[in-house]
């Protein structure tokens, strides 16, 4: 590959997932848990430590409607940041953050808030 066609990230898609979920959780988080979601993401290893603030918080504040299911999502979608951002061998970054953005979602449903049904940034091919 020369230099013309090198790619600007080694995993597509995945900054318009990082905004997915900082998107996402920026949407609640800071009314239910009454946590700081900052304006910009830079990466799967800030998204890892977004996760894993919301999901401490979570684990400290009473939450209404299914406050434990909410819980659960949480703490599996901050594991799953983690493996995202630490690129262990094996992981495939995208699936892992897909993972996240869907946890994240059942844990403000889980919560009895409403979620769009689809992303307003499509992701592109990979």
């Amino acid at each position: 590959m020369n230099a013309g066609t090198a790619l600007d990230s080694p995993h597509p898609g995945i900054t318009a997932l990082c905004e997915d979920i900082r998107d996402a959780l920026a949407a609640w988080a800071p009314r239910i848990l009454g946590i700081h979601v900052h304006r910009l993401v830079s990466g799967p290893a800030e998204v890892g430590r977004l996760v894993g603030a919301v999901s401490d918080a979570a684990d400290v504040t009473v939450l209404p409607r299914d406050g434990d299911t909410a819980r659960g999502e949480l703490h599996e979608a901050a594991d799953r940041a983690s493996a995202a951002a630490e690129e262990r061998p094996g992981t495939d970054v995208r699936a892992e953050l897909a993972a996240v953005r869907a946890g994240c979602r059942r844990a403000a449903v889980a919560l009895g808030l409403s979620v769009p049904v689809r992303s307003s940034r499509p992701c592109p091919p990979s």
